[in-house]
This record gives structure tokens, C-alpha cells and sequence, in this order.
């Protein structure tokens, strides 16, 4: 995992973008934010706005940018360790120290490396303990490390990671026109269609959103899709027929899995709706589950899946 994995999130900056101006103004220290999806805050530095493409913050001027990973590893698997893997992979590993991460033991790796022709520095931030390990990155081109190196060393050293905070992810949904949200609580929101009269008709199309502390692999979530699905349907003795469609998705700024299947249902003949999406986070995961009767099918479906891509990390 150690060198391979390392690399990887090294790699989180290949898709910058390239320098389009003069560096900003600088601006008054900011306080520290919450980013989306994690237990981590950092105070970014002066002219750092939240990131649409890292889990993080970066800055246009300079194509710098700080990206923030959590990871279930302890710290000593996750340390890397093979220096030559480093420069197999493009980096030069220039210099590490032993520093302290929000009270743990960590080290803190300075690296360079060359992007397009373009010349690039960067830190690694690392700590953690036997159960979990932070993982902070942050790069801009060399060209603006004499601006940026300290604002971005005492970045990553001031981090705070609230360990004991709810692992459960907090999200916004916006119904599409003909939904209308009936209940938000601790366990999720529910939708209904507009309208309809109390209580609701048995098959009025429905979609349930819910976020869970469980974490899933990225590499099963076509399996994972259908199984909540199904667990969902046998409650009301209902089953998976069909699949129709089943597919990687993004939904929102998250990429998940989403899966639209023929349901068996013994309330009503016919080919019934089911709909189930799936997103994993970085802590947890959060799951759509939609149901509507055959008259209701086809409209639901849009409904459905116009709500899902309005999905958004609070």
C-alpha cells in the first residue's frame, strides 16, 4: 500500500490548471473551515477558495492547491518508505522532518516534480496512529514557493481533525418539481410526489436519503447498489427483477453508483420502479432509494434522478 498509495495522492495535482494571473492580493489570515465530507479543518492561506476537483483548497495564481485525505490505515502502514519509489514515479523527495498533526506523531515530506513542462514543489503532512492515518498535500508551481512556502507549511501543521466528531456526512438535496420533502431527521430525508393525499396511496413514488457511517469498497459498488436495493424492497415483500440500468454516475460534485431496476411487487401486476444510488465518502457513505408503482414509473425515474445529481456536502 505503502509507496504505491503515496504516489497516487501525489498525483491529486495533474489536473491543474494553468497559471492565469498575477498572484492576488494578500488578505488577513482566514479562521479555520470544515472541509466537505471529512473531520478535518484547515486555515487556508490568503486567496485558497474550497476546491471543485480536490478534496481541499486551491488557488488559480500559481496553480496551488491543498487536498486533504483520510485514511483507515495506521500510521505505519501508511508511512512511505521506499525513497527510490518516489523518483520511479517523477518525484524528487528533497527533504522530511518529524513534526506533531493536531497533537500526533507525523512527518512532513518536501518533494518536487515537473508537470507539463512546468516545474512544481510540494508538501506531504503525515500522522496518525494504530487506526487511522491524515494524509494532507499541498503543491504549487515553483515559481510561487518563494509566496507560498510558508503560508503553506504553517497550513498543513495548524490542521485540526476532530476524531470524535459524528462520522455521518451532512448533504442538501433539492427535489426536483413534483417532489416534496416530508421528513428530515436523524435518519434521513424522505420525498413523495407533490400532491398526493395523507396518507400516501401505496405506490406514490417515493425517495429515501440517508447517510451512513459504513464505509464502502469502490470496488463493489454495482453489487452494493443492488443489495441495498433489494434489502430496501423485501421489507415490504417486494424483489428485484430486471436491471435496466446500471451504471457509474456523478451525482452532484460526488462520483457514485446508480442503478434503476423492474420490481416484482405483490401489491400490484406489472413492472414496478426501483431506484437506488450510492455515493462513498471518505468517512461513511450516503444511499438513495426510490419506489413508485408502474403508472408511476416512468415520471418518478426523472424525478428521481434529477433530485440525485442535486446532491451536496454541507
Amino acid at each position: 500500500m505503502r509507496a504505491t498509495l503515496v504516489c497516487g495522492l501525489l498525483l491529486f495535482a495533474s489536473c491543474a490548471e494553468e497559471p492565469r494571473s498575477a498572484p492576488a492580493a494578500r488578505e488577513s489570515a482566514r479562521p479555520h473551515a470544515s472541509i466537505a465530507g471529512t473531520r478535518v479543518a484547515l486555515a487556508p492561506p490568503p486567496g485558497f477558495e474550497p476546491s471543485e476537483r480536490v478534496q481541499g483548497f486551491e488557488r488559480a495564481a500559481g496553480a496551488a492547491k491543498i487536498g486533504v485525505f483520510e485514511l483507515p490505515a495506521s500510521f505505519d502502514d501508511a508511512l512511505p518508505d521506499a525513497r527510490e519509489s518516489w523518483a520511479a514515479s517523477g518525484f524528487e523527495l528533497a527533504s522530511e522532518e518529524s513534526i506533531a498533526l493536531d497533537g500526533r506523531a507525523g512527518l512532513l515530506f518536501a518533494y518536487r516534480r515537473t508537470e507539463r513542462n512546468t516545474a512544481r514543489s510540494g508538501w506531504l503532512a503525515i500522522g496518525g496512529d494504530e487506526l487511522e492515518t491524515l494524509l494532507l498535500l499541498a503543491e504549487c508551481d515553483e515559481s510561487a514557493r518563494g509566496e507560498l512556502a510558508a503560508d503553506l507549511r504553517a497550513c498543513v501543521l495548524g490542521v485540526r481533525w476532530q476524531r470524535a466528531a459524528s462520522a455521518l456526512a451532512s448533504f442538501e438535496l433539492r427535489p426536483a418539481d413534483g417532489l416534496v420533502l416530508v421528513s428530515d431527521d436523524e435518519h434521513g430525508q424522505t420525498y413523495v410526489a407533490a400532491g398526493g393525499p395523507s396518507p400516501i396511496p401505496v405506490g406514490t413514488p417515493f425517495l429515501l436519503a440517508s447517510a451512513h457511517d459504513e464505509g464502502l469498497d469502490s470496488a463493489r459498488l454495482e453489487s452494493n447498489c443492488e443489495q441495498r436495493l433489494a434489502a430496501a424492497l423485501a421489507t415490504v415483500g417486494a424483489s428485484v427483477g430486471a436491471i435496466e440500468r446500471s451504471e457509474r454516475v456523478e451525482l452532484g460534485s460526488q462520483r457514485g453508483w446508480e442503478l434503476v431496476a423492474r420490481v416484482r411487487d405483490p401489491r400490484a401486476p406489472g413492472d414496478w420502479l426501483g431506484y437506488a444510488a450510492l455515493v462513498p465518502l471518505t468517512q461513511g457513505h450516503l444511499l438513495l432509494l426510490g419506489h413508485a408503482s408502474p403508472t408511476e414509473s416512468r415520471a418518478a425515474l426523472e424525478l428521481f434522478a434529477r433530485t440525485a445529481r442535486t446532491l451536496r456536502l454541507r
